[in-house]
C-alpha cells in the first residue's frame, strides 16, 4: 500500500483474476444463458453426436469417449485464454486433425449461437464492459495490487492492459534478488521466473522497476537462499549460517508414507503442548492423492484438526454408484453384478440387509443374468433350500421400478426428467440418502449435500442444453454419469484454528510459522508438467508464431525448470520460525530417492545433516492417548508374537484367577473405556469462573 501515490485500503483480496472480474460482473444480466463446463461438456456430445462417424477422419470412433469430450472442453478454454479463436487452428499442420478439430469447433460455436447459450470466461466478460465504458465509474478509484506471478496467461496480459489503458493505478510485485535482475545472462538463475516476468513488464509498459530491500534483518532462511542462488550463478557467496540458522531447517527421512505422517502428527501435538495454535501450522504433500487416504487416519487418530484445501471428486460417492450401474445397466441388459452394486449402494429401494443377502445368494446360485431370467418368476430351487414366494417378492420389488423406467424410448429432455424423477421416487432415493445422513459427522452432512446440489445441477443442465431435443435414454444416463464424474465440491472447514494441508506447489512465501513439506522424492519435487491435451508442444508452438504477438498458448515443458526452481525457492521461505522438509524411501510400495533439492541442503556451507526418524519410545513421541496405545503395541510387536513357554502360560494364567479373586473381594473393578460421548452441564461456578458476567461499559472499557 506504500506504494500507491494516493491512500488506499483493501476492498477485496482474491486469488485469482477469475475472481476479480466475477467481483465486478456479479451483478451482470448476461444476454445469453449460461453454461459452465457441466453444460458445455453435454453440448459438446450433442454436437458430435449430430456428425456422422464418416465426417471425423481422425476422431469419430471416440467422438462419444468421456476422456475425448474433457480435452475438447479443455482446449475450448485453452483457446479462449490463449486469445485465440477456432480459426486459429487452420495453421495446424497435420491436415486430417486440423480438419476434425475446426469442424467440432464451428459446430459447436453454431449450437451456442443456435441455443443462445453464453460460455464466455468472466474476464473476457469484464474486458467487453471496460471497453464498453461501463464500469468507469468504478474503475475511477481503483487500485490493484498483483503479488505472487510469475507469468500471465494472455487473457490475463490483456485485462492488465485495459485496466492500465483506463488509468487504473497498479502494482505489481514479484520475489526477486536484485542481484538476479541486474545480471545479464539469467538462463539456469535461481530467479529466473521472476526476473523474466520483470523485464518483460518493464519493457511493455516503460516503467524501472522499484527493488524494495527487506525492512528487518534476513532470517536464516533468506540467508540459505543468498547460497543457493550463488551456487546456482556461479558466483562466491560470503554468508554463514550459524547453528542457529541451521536449526531452524530440518530434513528428515523416513521408511514410508505412514511413518513420515505420525512423525509429523507427533512434532504438531508437540509443538501444540507448547502453546502454538493450530492455524499457525502448514501441512504440505508433495502428491495429494498419495496421501490423502493416510492423512484422514492418522490425524483422526492424533485429535488433530485439518482442512484439505482442494475439490473434492464425487466419483467415490453413492449417488455417483447408484447412476452409474443405472447406466450399465441399460447398456449391458441387466448384468448379475451392475444390479447388485446397484442395491449395495442403500440408495435403491427398502430391502433389508438380510433380504439383499438371500436375494444376492439365489441370483448367484441359480446364475441368473438378463432382464429377461430377471423378468420371470424364480422357479430353481435346492431341496427346498430357498423360499421363492418371499424371492419372487423381493424381485418385483427390485424390477419393477427399472422395467417402468427402461421402457423410456427416445423422447425431449423434459419428458426424460419427467420419468426420471417417477423413478427415482418408486426408488425412495430421497428417503435413503436422508437415511444416509443419520449419526454422521456435520463435515460429512455438508459433503452429501454438496453431492445432492451437484447432482440436481448437472439435471438442471441437461434440462438447459437438451430442451426439446430428443434424447435416448442410454444418452441420457450416459449424460448425468460424465457430468457427476466432472462434478468437484469443497467443503469449508468446522473451525478457523486447523492445520492448513495443500501442494506444496501451491506454497507462497511466508504462509505460516511452522511448515512441514513431506513427500518430496525426487519423482514428486520437481513435477514436470506433461503435455496431455489434443495439441502437441510442435502445434503450440507452430499456432504462437503465426497468430498475433497478443496470443500465445502456453508451453508447459518451456516453463518446467524456471518454474520448479521458483518453487523451490518459494517452498524454502514458507516458514517464519521452523521449515521441515521429508521425504520416504518408499511412496505407494514404489522405491523413491531423495529430492536432488532436499541434497542439496547437505552440501556445504549449509551443511545441514539429514535425521533419520526410527520409532522410540520417548516424551516427544507421545501424541494421544490412542496414538500411544498403538505404538506400544507397534513398539513392541515382536515380544507379543513371541510364544510362551509352558512356564509362563501357566504363570500368567494363575496370576490372572488371583487378581480377579483380589480385586471382587475389596471391591474393585476395572473401568471400561467408552467410545459413547455424554454432555453433562457445568456447575454455575464454573460457568461464572470461565464467563463472568460484565456490564457493557466494562466490556468496551476492556477493549
Amino acid at each position: 500500500m506504500e506504494c500507491l501515490k494516493n491512500k488506499a485500503s483493501f476492498a477485496i483480496t482474491v486469488t485469482r483474476f477469475t475472481q476479480m472480474a466475477r467481483y465486478f460482473v456479479l451483478n451482470d444480466v448476461r444476454k445469453g444463458q449460461s453454461l459452465d463446463d457441466i453444460g458445455l461438456g453435454m453440448l459438446i456430445y450433442r454436437t458430435l453426436t449430430e456428425l456422422d462417424d464418416g465426417e471425423l477422419k481422425v476422431y469419430g470412433r471416440i467422438k462419444k469417449d468421456s476422456q475425448f469430450i474433457q480435452q475438447l472442453m479443455d482446449l475450448y478454454h485453452e483457446l479462449q485464454t490463449a486469445q485465440m479463436s477456432f480459426a486459429d487452428l487452420e495453421f495446424l499442420e497435420e491436415p486430417e486433425k486440423r480438419e476434425d478439430l475446426v469442424k467440432i469447433f464451428t459446430a459447436v460455436t453454431a449450437a451456442l449461437n443456435k441455443g443462445d447459450f453464453d460460455s464466455s470466461s468472466q474476464i473476457a466478460v469484464f474486458a467487453q464492459h471496460i471497453l464498453a465504458g461501463d464500469t468507469d465509474e468504478e474503475l475511477a478509484d481503483l487500485a490493484l495490487v498483483i503479488d505472487g506471478f510469475t507469468r500471465f496467461s494472455a487473457e490475463e496480459e490483456y485485462l492488465v492492459g485495459l485496466l492500465h489503458r483506463k488509468g487504473v493505478e497498479i502494482v505489481i510485485g514479484t520475489y526477486a534478488s536484485q542481484k538476479a535482475y541486474r545480471a545479464a545472462f539469467r538462463e539456469g538463475n535461481l530467479y529466473q521466473a521472476s526476473v523474466d516476468f520483470l523485464r518483460k513488464l518493464a519493457e511493455d509498459y516503460q516503467v524501472k522497476p522499484d527493488y524494495i530491500p527487506h525492512a528487518e534483518a534476513e532470517d536464516a532462511f533468506g540467508q540459505i537462499s543468498k547460497i543457493l542462488e550463488s551456487r546456482y550463478d556461479f558466483s562466491e557467496s560470503t554468508v554463514s549460517l550459524s547453528e542457529s540458522d541451521r536449526s531452524q531447517l530440518q530434513i528428515w527421512a523416513t521408511m514410508n508414507q505412514k511413518e513420515e505422517l505420525e512423525y509429523v502428527a507427533k512434532s504438531i501435538r508437540q509443538r501444540v503442548h507448547e502453546g502454538v495454535r493450530y492455524k499457525d501450522i502448514r501441512l504440505l504433500l508433495g502428491d495429494v492423492e498419495a496421501y490423502q487416504l493416510q492423512l484422514k487416519t492418522i490425524f483422526d487418530q492424533y485429535q488433530i484438526p485439518y482442512y484439505l484445501g482442494r475439490s473434492e471428486s464425487m466419483a467415490q460417492h453413492p449417488l455417483v454408484q447408484f447412476v452409474e450401474s443405472l447406466e450399465r445397466l441399460k447398456r449391458y441388459n441387466f448384468q448379475l453384478e451392475d444390479l447388485l452394486n446397484l442395491l449395495k449402494t442403500g440408495l435403491y429401494g427398502d430391502l433389508t440387509q438380510e433380504e439383499l443377502d438371500h436375494f444376492e445368494q439365489y441370483l448367484r446360485f441359480a446364475n441368473i443374468k438378463g432382464a429377461g431370467k430377471l423378468a420371470k418368476d424364480f422357479t430353481a430351487n435346492s431341496q427346498g433350500k430357498f423360499d421363492l414366494d418371499c424371492l419372487n417378492h423381493i424381485r418385483r420389488r427390485v424390477m419393477t421400478p427399472l422395467q417402468d423406467f427402461f421402457k423410456s424410448r427416445s423422447q425431449t429432455a423434459s419428458g426424460l426428467l419427467a420419468k426420471f424423477t417417477e423413478f427415482v421416487q418408486a426408488a425412495r432415493l430421497s428417503d435413503n440418502l436422508t437415511a444416509l445422513l443419520q449419526g454422521e459427522s456435520q463435515q460429512e452432512q455438508e459433503r452429501h449435500e454438496e453431492v445432492w446440489k451437484a447432482f440436481s445441477h448437472v439435471l438442471e443442465q441437461f434440462a438447459q442444453v437438451f430442451a426439446d431435443s430428443k434424447v435416448k435414454l442410454d444418452d441420457f444416463l450416459a449424460l448425468v454419469l460424465s457430468g457427476m464424474l466432472l462434478s468437484n465440491y469443497r467443503t469449508v472447514p468446522a473451525t478457523v484454528d486447523v492445520v492448513k494441508v495443500q501442494s506444496y506447489d501451491l506454497i507462497e512465501p511466508l504462509a505460516a510459522p511452522y511448515v512441514y513439506a513431506i513427500g518430496l522424492t525426487q519423482e514428486r519435487f520437481p513435477k514436470i508438467a506433461q503435455n496431455k491435451s489434443l495439441l502437441s508442444d510442435e502445434d503450440r508452438a507452430r499456432l504462437n508464431d503465426a497468430t498475433d504477438s497478443q496470443a500465445e498458448l502456453q508451453i508447459a515443458s518451456s516453463e518446467n525448470l524456471k518454474k520448479n526452481r521458483y518453487t523451490a525457492l518459494s517452498l524454502m521461505n514458507s516458514a517464519t520460525k521452523e521449515l521441515v522438509l521429508s521425504a520416504p524411501a518408499l511412496v505407494n510400495e514404489v522405491e523413491d530417492s531423495m529430492s536432488t533439492y532436499l541434497l542439496e541442503l547437505t552440501a556445504a556451507p549449509i551443511s545441514l545433516p539429514i535425521i533419520v526418524k526410527k520409532p522410540q519410545a520417548s516424551s516427544d513421541d507421545i501424541g494421544s492417548y490412542r496414538a500411544l496405545l498403538s505404538q506400544i503395541i507397534e513398539l513392541y510387536q515382536e515380544e507379543i508374537d513371541r510364544e510362551w513357554t509352558a512356564e509362563e502360560q501357566t504363570f500368567w494364567a494363575v496370576a490372572v484367577r488371583v487378581l480377579r479373586k483380589k480385586l471382587a473381594a475389596e471391591g474393585i473393578s476395572i473401568p471400561q473405556i467408552s467410545k459413547e460421548l455424554k454432555t453433562e452441564s457445568l456447575q454455575p461456578e464454573t460457568l461464572q469462573a470461565l464467563y463472568p458476567k460484565i456490564s457493557l461499559s466494562d466490556f468496551l472499557r476492556q477493549l
